[in-house]
């Protein structure tokens, strides 16, 4: 059996970073939605011989190192079905360590594909639950859509969103780690807090220009400014347009375009200047 399926990246219109936790992670509110940028997951199942093998273009995260590996590895765990001959290709489009989650996206993609395959032995909530050990951003990269997403991430609440933006996302290639980024939050302090109601009732009345007024995440005050490549590129987005906002908690930026004549002409602008630049639009 062969089976394909899209792994959809994912951006945060809403992050607002609480207190940390006793468990290590920190207490978020966050708006996600997913984006048409995707990269490409084929399962092969089957084969007379072996366990879980996993194979990727992009270098180093071929075999156990890739979390769809240890996806396959919880799935089969958790259902008692013996991993014989199971293959996973993956084409990768999402920049890695982006801020897009598109390592959580490979596995949310995983999890599906083994449960279609394998006659849907997991409900929605399990597999959820499968996911959420695996990474906070993977459940709602189970789930996809639009999303309230609470706790550390995995506890979700669809969002009833009748807009739907084009969207440029741009990457420059500079590392941000996300231990780094919420040290630095913590060490700054005290720092702007918000809630989503008022993006939320922009999304579930249709007001986009409203929504993109709203946007925001806390990651900002820590990254924007101190990495010049999301600084140069927010920067650009903003000037031409958009409304622009880091994703996640970076390096990648991503803005929301009125037309998308705009949205091209800001891509154009920021490839001459050597960023990785994708148009895409929300799910």
């Amino acid at each position: 059996m062969k089976l394909e399926r899209a792994a959809k990246a994912k951006i945060n219109l809403f992050l607002d970073v609480g207190d940390k936790r006793e468990d290590g992670f920190h207490e978020i509110v966050s708006i996600m939605s997913a984006v048409t940028l995707a990269d490409t997951v084929t399962l092969t199942t089957g084969g007379a011989e072996g366990g879980v093998s996993v194979v990727c273009g992009a270098e180093g995260l071929s075999g156990r190192s890739n979390l769809v590996y240890t996806a396959a590895e919880s799935f089969f765990s958790a259902t008692g079905i013996p991993p014989r001959g199971v293959r996973f290709e993956i084409e990768k489009k999402i920049p890695i360590a982006g801020g897009l989650a598109g390592g959580s996206a490979d596995a949310a993609a995983a999890l599906l594909l083994l449960n279609e395959a394998y006659g849907y032995p997991l409900d929605e909530g399990q597999l959820s639950t499968v996911g959420a050990n695996l990474g906070s951003d993977v459940p709602f990269c189970i789930a996809g859509g639009t999303c309230l997403a609470r706790g550390r991430g995995e506890k979700l609440e669809p969002v009833g969103s009748k807009c739907r933006f084009d969207i440029l996302i741009a990457n420059g290639g500079e590392g941000v780690s996300t231990r780094y980024a919420y040290g630095a939050l913590d060490e700054a302090g005290e720092r702007e807090r918000r809630a989503p109601d008022r993006l939320l009732a922009c999304l579930e009345n249709g007001d986009a220009d409203g929504a993109a007024a709203e946007l925001f995440n806390s990651f900002e005050t820590v990254v924007i400014g101190s990495h010049p490549e999301a600084t140069q590129a927010r920067r650009i987005m903003k000037e031409n347009g958009g409304a622009a906002l880091l994703c996640g908690s970076g390096p990648s930026v991503f803005a929301v375009f009125r037309d998308r004549a705009s949205r091209t002409r800001t891509a154009g602008i920021l490839r001459e200047k050597g960023f990785r630049v994708f148009e895409c639009e929300t799910e």
